[in-house]
């Protein structure tokens, strides 16, 4: 640095803050602009001189250093820190690089390795003290350990989640195959007029059920990577499923690549049909591709914006304030786990008094750009 680097000192004893504001005064390009005798001391002074590198003490009365150097790097970032003390405790070592120092020095050293330590801190180059870099080592091959130990964790319980929703949706299936199919034998036959209201009414929820599952079973299996996804046939597969004709569609581009069809589509289905069902007229559609990401916007009128951005499975608040229909309640929840397999996310917010809902996909170039078959909605 062609400046001098500014330089606090922080010592409980005078002596020793005295033989140090001599001893960098021979080193050459470093300036003793302050010193304090307790953490106290040393917060305030930071604030107030704004010194490039704190020479801090550890064990000190009236605040240690560990609670200082916290205190200071929280408040003053640009301030560098390197700790000088007698321990090469391990543990005390933890401590101060946790609070944020960046060097760490043994007292007994040579001038020129004391003022390398804050020549380097200077210029945001960590610098450890050899007495205490095996600890150091050490305690970084432990907490790399642990690293690999809960990603091995996240792993198993994101394979036991993806089981579970794969037997819970087989689980499903079955009996609502059966349960659908005693229901339009019913139909067929001919039942009275009261029961054909009920019956009715049933086979149209099992029919639901059975579409969510199929979200499900997407959410589960996860993308292949492979194909690319048609917007247009898509929200027309969504439109028709949903049985309402928004006001205004606007789609740009032919195929989204690596996107699956189904996730596409299904996405469109939640959002629209939550449009429909919760909010209110004009309600606008528009697919866009741009930045390596495909956006899908569907927005309505009702200005509404959920509590609770993350869309946990099973939760559904009374939006009778806001949205005077029901439903499923995890129908959100599929279409941005959907969005989440394929690198992207879903949001919904209030916008100029108008809710909007945008979906986001990665899109991942070099896979074969033949669109997957639209599926056909019942």
């Amino acid at each position: 640095m062609s400046e001098k680097v500014r330089v606090m000192v922080v010592d409980d004893s005078p002596s020793t803050r005295t033989m140090l504001r001599e001893a960098l005064a021979l080193g050459g390009g470093i300036e003793v602009v302050g010193e304090a005798g307790t953490g106290k001391e040393a917060i305030t002074q930071a604030g107030e001189l704004r010194p490039d590198v704190i020479l801090m003490d550890v064990r000190m009365p009236d605040g240690d250093g560990v609670e200082a150097a916290r205190k200071i790097s929280s408040q003053n970032p640009s301030t560098k820190i390197v700790a000088l003390t007698w321990s090469d405790d391990p543990n005390t070592v933890r401590d101060m690089l946790t609070a944020g120092a960046i060097g760490y020095v043994v007292k007994g050293g040579t001038i020129d390795e004391l003022c390398g330590a804050i020549r380097r801190a200077a210029t945001g180059e960590p610098d450890l003290d050899q007495k205490v870099l095996p600890a150091a080592m050490e305690d970084l091959r432990r907490l790399l350990e642990e690293e690999r130990g809960r990603r091995e964790q996240v792993e198993r319980l994101a394979k036991a989640k993806s089981e579970f929703i794969q037997v819970l949706s087989h689980e499903l299936r079955t009996p609502l195959t059966v349960i659908s199919g005693a229901l339009r034998f019913l139909q067929q036959r001919g039942v009275g007029p009261d029961e054909t209201v009920l019956v009715e009414s049933a086979i149209r929820r099992s029919g639901e059920l059975e579409f969510l599952v199929e979200g499900l079973e997407l959410v589960a299996s996860g993308p292949t990577g492979e194909g690319a996804a048609s917007p247009g046939e898509a929200i027309n597969a969504a439109i028709k499923r949903v049985d309402a004709i928004p006001e205004d569609v606007r789609v740009g581009g032919n195929f989204w690549s690596g996107v699956p069809h189904k996730y596409v589509e299904r996405v469109t289905f939640e959002l629209l049909s939550n449009a429909v069902r919760h909010g209110k007229r004009p309600i606008e559609i528009s697919a866009r591709g741009g930045d390596g990401n495909a956006h899908l916007m569907i927005s309505d009128a009702g200005g509404w914006q959920p509590p609770n951005p993350d869309f946990s499975a099973f939760f559904q608040e009374d939006m009778s304030a806001t949205r005077i229909a029901g439903g499923f309640g995890l129908g959100l929840f599929v279409a941005s786990r959907l969005c989440q397999a394929c690198e992207g996310d879903l949001t919904i917010r209030a916008l100029e008094g108008r809710t909007v809902a945008e979906a986001r996909f990665r899109i991942r170039e070099n896979v074969p750009t033949i669109p997957q078959v639209a599926s056909t909605a019942s």
